[in-house]
């Protein structure tokens, strides 16, 4: 009796755990500091420094002051190149660190405050929770318009 019920919950549990990651697979995601969101850094800026408009990148975005343009940079590959990946705050400190530009992230926050036009969350933002953004339709105009105009 009891090893019928125990498969009875261990199957429970596996149909659980497939219904879990095919809802996890649609929304943003909740934790970061992993292997893949390392990885994802990475080739982030491996992109960047190897697209075909990585010359007009360095001149128009990185060489100048500009913190939106520095910003927008990181989701715009995300956008065109990796899916349109959910980034965080502490992913864009890591990308701008990597690139030479850094910026704090705390200064990161208070920018994408103003830059919510440009961008979707993937989350409600609470005190001390990262939350996961990616560009929109209209931020990936607004960077081209940065980038060549």
């Amino acid at each position: 009796m009891y090893k019928k019920i125990q498969q009875q919950v261990d199957r429970l549990e596996k149909r659980v755990a497939a219904l879990e990651k095919a809802v996890r697979g649609n929304k943003a995601p909740s934790q970061t500091g992993s292997k893949k969101d390392k990885d994802l850094v990475l080739r982030i800026v491996n992109k960047i420094g190897e697209c075909e408009e990585s010359e007009a990148i360095v001149n128009k975005i990185l060489d100048k002051k500009s913190m939106e343009g520095r910003i927008l940079i990181c989701f715009y590959i995300s956008y065109k190149y990796f899916k349109n990946t959910w980034l965080t705050t502490g992913d864009l400190e890591r990308i701008t660190s990597e690139l030479g530009v850094k910026i704090d992230v705390r200064n990161i926050t208070n920018k994408i405050k103003e830059l919510r036009q440009y961008l979707e969350s993937g989350s409600v933002r609470k005190k001390g929770r990262p939350t996961s953004y990616r560009l929109n339709r209209k931020g990936s105009i607004r960077f081209e318009e940065i980038l060549h105009g």
